[in-house]
């Protein structure tokens, strides 16, 4: 049974969350903002990298998927290497491998990758809930 965390996961490994990062801070870059259009004023400052910095650090969306990137990925460094790599054959979709082929790859049993999987995910889990954010 798939959840929050199982799709969050499926989107980080397959490079979904860094898509939607991408495409965020595109379109509050182009995002037009000016209140007074047509008006000129002489006490306007023009500082078009300091306001796309503020317009990034007020963004609470790109602040969420900017945070759950770097919890999963703090997370994955603390996991030995057969754990994270179990997880990102399991939660890479553009491979599509089965609990058989990653267990055949790593040469342990199916048993053995899903308790690998179910521990990295349960870690995620309780990171991210710690965290507050949104799972």
């Amino acid at each position: 049974m798939a959840d929050k965390t199982d799709a969050l996961l499926t989107d980080y490994y397959s490079g979904v969350i860094d898509t939607k990062i991408l495409l965020r801070r595109a379109e509050l870059q182009w995002r037009p903002d000016d209140d007074n259009a047509g008006i000129k004023s002489l006490n306007k400052h023009t500082r078009p990298l300091d306001d796309l910095i503020a317009r990034y650090e007020a963004d609470s969306i790109l602040h969420d998927l900017v945070m759950q990137r770097d919890t999963i990925k703090r997370l994955e460094l603390s996991w030995d290497d057969v754990t994270r790599e179990v997880a990102r054959m399991h939660y890479d979709r553009r491979d599509r491998l089965t609990w058989l082929v990653i267990s055949l790859r790593m040469n342990l049993s199916e048993r053995t990758c899903r308790t690998y999987q179910k521990a990295f995910k349960d870690s995620v889990t309780l990171g991210l809930s710690d965290l507050d954010i949104a799972v």
